[in-house]
C-alpha cells in the first residue's frame, strides 16, 4: 500500500515538466511548468541545466518534498525483448541474458542501460522481459536531475507507468504530447508492444491525431497478425492519455476515428475531480511504482 510518507512523481515531457504528489493513497498537490524549445529533443535533453533549473523551480512552487521522488524516463528509443529460458540459477542466468542481449538487441550492450525481470514459468522454462534504454537519454536526464539538487529514488520508463496507471490485464494505451506520441498493446498485464514517435513540428492537433490514429491501427494489425490464436478483440478498451488529450474535443475527435470503446484512465488512487488525469495519467503511475 501506498504509506504515509508523501510521494513525489515527476514527468519530464519535450515541452513541460509535471508534478504531481500521493500520501495515503491520495493526490495531495499537482503542477507543471513550460521547457524552452530545443531544450529537449525526440526525449534526449539537450540543456540539462536549465531544465535542471525548471524543475527545481517546479519543487519550490509546488512546495513538494524532494525525498521519495520518483522520475520518469521516455519511452523512445527504448529497446524491449522477450526472453524464454531454461530456469537456471541467478548467476547463470544473468549471464544467459547478457548472451542473448547481444544477439537480440540492435544496439551494442555498450550504448545501452539493461534491466529485465522474469515475468512467468511454464514447467522448466521461465519468460523474461528484457529492456535496453540508451545510455545517453539516461545520463542527460541524470544532470538535469543533478542540476535540480534532486536524487530520485527510482527512475521508471514512462510507457511502464502507463500500463500501472491504467490497470487492466488487456488494453490499449494511446498517448498524445504535443512532441510525441506513445502506442502500447498491453496483454496479461504486460507491456507487449511499446511504440513512441517524435513528432514533426508544426502539425496541427487534428493532424496529430490523424498520425495516432494511423499508429494505433497499424500496431494493433501487427499484433493480431503475430498472435492469431488470441487477437485483440473489437471490444478492447482504448485508454487515452496525454496533455494533447486533457480536451474533449480531441478526445471526441480521436473516438469519431476508431472502431474501440475509448476512455480515459482510472487509475487505482483518489484524486480530485479538477486533476487533469490524462495530463498526469504518467505521474499516476510512477505513484502506484511504490506498491509493487
Amino acid at each position: 500500500m501506498l504509506g504515509a510518507r508523501e510521494i513525489t512523481t515527476l514527468n519530464i515531457e519535450g515541452s513541460s515538466v509535471r508534478l504531481l504528489t500521493v500520501k495515503d493513497k491520495r493526490v495531495q498537490r499537482w503542477g507543471d511548468m513550460p521547457l524552452e524549445p530545443g531544450w529537449v529533443k525526440e526525449g534526449l535533453i539537450l540543456d540539462p541545466s536549465s531544465v535542471g533549473l525548471v524543475i527545481r523551480n517546479l519543487f519550490a512552487s509546488q512546495n513538494a518534498p524532494q525525498r521519495d521522488v520518483i522520475v520518469s524516463l521516455t519511452g523512445l528509443r527504448a529497446i524491449p525483448r522477450f526472453l524464454t529460458m531454461p530456469k537456471i540459477g541467478a548467476r547463470l542466468l544473468e549471464e544467459a541474458i547478457m548472451r542473448e542481449a547481444r544477439r537480440e538487441l540492435p544496439l551494442p550492450l555498450e550504448d545501452l542501460y539493461l534491466s529485465w525481470q522474469v515475468i512467468g514459468e511454464v514447467g522448466n522454462q521461465q519468460r523474461i522481459y528484457l529492456l535496453g534504454v540508451p545510455r545517453d537519454l539516461l545520463d542527460a536526464e541524470v544532470r538535469a536531475l543533478e542540476a535540480a539538487g534532486i536524487q530520485p529514488s527510482v527512475m521508471d520508463l514512462k510507457p511502464l507507468a502507463l500500463v500501472r496507471a491504467v490497470n487492466r490485464e488487456q488494453a490499449i494505451i494511446a498517448d498524445l504530447e504535443p512532441e510525441s506520441l506513445d502506442i502500447i498493446v498491453v496483454a496479461d498485464y504486460v507491456p507487449v508492444i511499446m511504440r513512441a514517435f517524435s513528432l514533426e513540428e508544426g502539425l496541427s492537433l487534428e493532424e496529430k491525431i490523424e498520425r495516432l490514429v494511423d499508429e494505433l491501427t497499424r500496431t494493433v494489425r501487427f499484433y493480431n497478425d503475430s498472435h492469431p490464436e488470441r487477437p485483440f478483440p473489437p471490444e478492447t478498451t482504448v485508454y487515452l492519455t496525454g496533455a494533447s488529450m486533457g480536451d474533449r474535443a480531441a478526445r471526441n475527435s480521436f473516438t469519431r476515428r476508431v472502431d474501440y470503446p475509448v476512455e480515459v484512465p482510472d487509475p487505482p488512487v483518489e484524486y480530485p475531480p479538477d486533476l487533469p488525469l490524462a495530463q498526469y495519467a504518467v505521474n499516476m503511475g510512477l505513484a502506484l511504482k511504490k506498491v509493487r
